[in-house]
Formats: structure tokens, sequence, C-alpha cells
């Protein structure tokens, strides 16, 4: 049985740097990220009898049911974006969709530290995911399923180490992700990140389990299922926007990887 899965946004909100305020979690029944812009102020959970400081840079998840007190500092006030939303897996089986499957929780940390790099890169997905536009729900739904599927990439694979190696495989594992529109050549990947095509592909199977050709395909293949769920776009389009050579290839690509036609996967699915 194969999974597609779909993140829902229920809700944005900002809560504002006003000096020491206090607050308690209180939508607890759907998925949040708490990301925090500025300040300072420790948070107070049912993991940890001391409670935790936090400061601008860090990125909570907290899974449904999760409960949490903040408490804000008076000189240096938090400001905390909060991101709240729904998980569901989608279930493929005998060529079959079958009725989503409300996702309990999402195997990330409830916290770890970034980089100064890495934070900069956090606070522009928040702003992307803070300016969305558009009348059509459709393409706002694609768009917020794209950048969030990346947020819960990085948490649940990042690594601090210092290590070159695990550095270069981070940054060609990004790469992958958010430029999977464009030719790529391994060699040309490899050479950027500054380590040999072979240690890289040694990288990628040791911490994604497949070859860096084959998880590009799997970025591809989900971004290609997300857009045909959620949009209207013609099949052109879509093999523009997923990195294919032209809809052919788009089309023999996808029937290879799951087993039936893009067309026929969105007409069983809308």
């Amino acid at each position: 049985m194969n999974n597609h899965r779909i993140y829902h946004h229920r809700l944005s909100y900002e809560k504002p740097p006003e000096p020491g305020w206090k607050d308690i979690r209180n939508t607890t029944d759907v998925h949040s990220l708490y990301w925090i812009r500025s300040g300072e102020g420790e948070f107070h959970h049912e993991m940890n009898e001391v409670p935790l400081r936090v400061q601008a840079g860090s990125l909570f998840y907290l899974k449904p049911g999760f409960k949490l007190n903040m408490t804000s500092s008076t000189d240096n006030p938090l400001c905390i974006r909060m991101l709240l939303f729904d998980a569901f897996d989608i279930p493929y089986e005998h060529l079959n969709w079958l009725k989503p499957v409300p996702v309990e929780e999402l195997r990330i940390p409830f916290y770890k530290p970034h980089t100064v790099e890495q934070s900069d890169w956090l606070e522009a997905q928040f702003t992307r995911l803070w300016s969305l536009k558009g009348t059509d729900p459709h393409e706002r739904q694609s768009e917020f399923q794209y950048v969030l599927s990346r947020l819960i990439h990085f948490m649940k694979d990042t690594d601090t180490s210092s290590d070159p190696y695990m550095i270069a495989f981070q940054q060609a594992k990004l790469w992958l992700e958010t430029c999977y529109d464009q030719p790529i050549r391994l060699e040309e990947l490899a050479k950027s990140y500054h380590i040999s095509v072979s240690q890289l592909r040694k990288m990628f199977m040791k911490h994604v389990g497949i070859s860096p050709k084959a998880y590009l395909n799997q970025v591809r293949n989900e971004q290609a299922k997300t857009m045909l769920l959620l949009t209207d776009e013609p099949m052109k389009a879509i093999a523009d926007a997923c990195g294919f050579a032209d809809e052919f290839h788009f089309g023999k690509m996808f029937r290879v990887w799951n087993e039936i036609s893009p067309v026929r996967f969105r007409t069983l699915n809308k």
C-alpha cells in the first residue's frame, strides 16, 4: 500500500511582541508549527518539568493534544508565528485511492536547534506562507502543500553537524526539493557542493535510503500528484512545473511510478 500525504491549512496567526504576555495553546486538535521570529521567553510543557528557554530562530512542532504554556520576556518579548494545519494520508491499494486517514502525529522532533543560515531559510519559508495570494483556493492550497512539505522535510532530516559531507548532503537534498523543475546532472550537483558523486550517492543511501536520482523522482512524483489533486492545470503545465521534458515523458513516468495514468489519477480523486 502507498500513501499520499495532504496538509490542509486551518489557521495562521501571529502573536505580537507585547511585553510579559502569558498564554496557553488553545487549539489542540490540530498539528501546529510555532516559529519564534523575535524575542525570548519560556515554554512550559508536559515533556519536561523544567521550563524550556526559547528565543528568536527557534521552530517547534506541536502534535494534536499537546499542552503548552507560554511566558514572554518583559524586556525582549516574544513574537511567534503559529501555523495550524490538518494532515491526512490518502491510501492507494489495488489501483484504488481510499478515504483520507487523519495523521495523529508527524515524525518530526518537538524542537531542534538551528544554525543562523538555517534560521534565515526558515524565516523565508514562513514569510512565503504568510504571503500566499490569489483568488483560486486550489492554487493557494497547492502552494501551501508545497512549502509546508519542505518545512516538515527540513525538520525531520536536518542535522546541525559540522561534518562537511553531512552539510553537502543537506544542501544537495534541499536543492533537489526546491529546484526539481530544472534539468539536473548529478555530476554538476556534487561539484556545486564540493563532494564526489560516489560520496553524495553514499550519503543519500545512508540517510534517505535511495539514490539522489530516485529521490528526485520521488519529489517530482509527489509534486505532480499534488498538482493533479489540487489544481486544474493541463498536463503540459504540470509536466513543465515538475521538471519533465514534455507531457508524454511525464505520463510515461507517472504510470511507472503509480501504476495509473495522471489523467485517470485526477479523474478518480476529483
